[in-house]
């Protein structure tokens, strides 16, 4: 017998039916290469205090350095406010081709702090570029995060989507909680690849 929970009633004609009622579980799918990007954020005061920081994440997990080091960065190079998204973030990191972080520890007068290379890869063809997945050949299509991250497995990118930012780490995405379930089909905007 049915639980009457499990039950609904719909009308088919001008005949009323009982069906069984389908759990609904949008979590189907899900990365299995994925890595939580919160993870960075450690024990750091500054992070506890802020939101809309995906930039910050994004730079710190693919730059292999802590959140406050990056966090600074933001601030400094890409004139982010406490609190508030990064503007104009790809077309700030277009013109970086060097990322040099605080030093962190015991400080040396000789040090010039952790550097980091970092290039652009391409854009996607409605943000003027050629980064376009190979699978089509009907017409310029972009990559969605699977599939950049399937495509470029090896190597460390800092990954532009609609409104946030994300990091691939040879071939692992590293990005918010719950993205691991709704965010691999976002469009890849832009990509830059790290390098220390």
């Amino acid at each position: 017998m049915w639980d009457p929970k499990d039950l609904f009633v719909y009308l088919r004609g001008k005949v009323a039916v009982a069906a069984e009622r389908k759990p609904i579980n949008n979590n189907t799918h899900m990365l299995q290469n994925f890595e939580n990007g919160y993870e960075v954020s450690g024990s750091s005061e500054v992070a506890k205090r802020e939101k809309n920081d995906c930039v910050v994440r994004a730079i710190a997990n693919a730059c292999d350095v802590n959140y406050n080091q990056a966090h600074k960065y933001v601030a400094e190079k890409f004139n982010r406010k406490k609190g508030k998204g990064t503007q104009m973030f790809m077309s700030t990191l277009d013109q970086i081709n060097m990322m040099r972080f605080d030093q962190v520890g015991q400080l040396s007068m000789f040090d010039e702090g952790d550097v980091r290379s970092i290039k652009c890869i391409g854009k996607a063809p409605k943000q003027g570029g050629e980064l376009v997945n190979p699978k089509y050949k009907h017409k310029p299509v972009a990559f969605t995060v699977k599939e950049f991250a399937q495509k470029f497995n090896k190597g460390i990118y800092i990954v532009a989507v609609n409104k946030h930012a994300l990091a691939i780490k040879n071939g692992v995405i590293v990005d918010n909680r719950d993205k691991q379930f709704s965010g691999y089909r976002r469009v890849v905007e832009g990509a830059y690849q790290v390098t220390k």
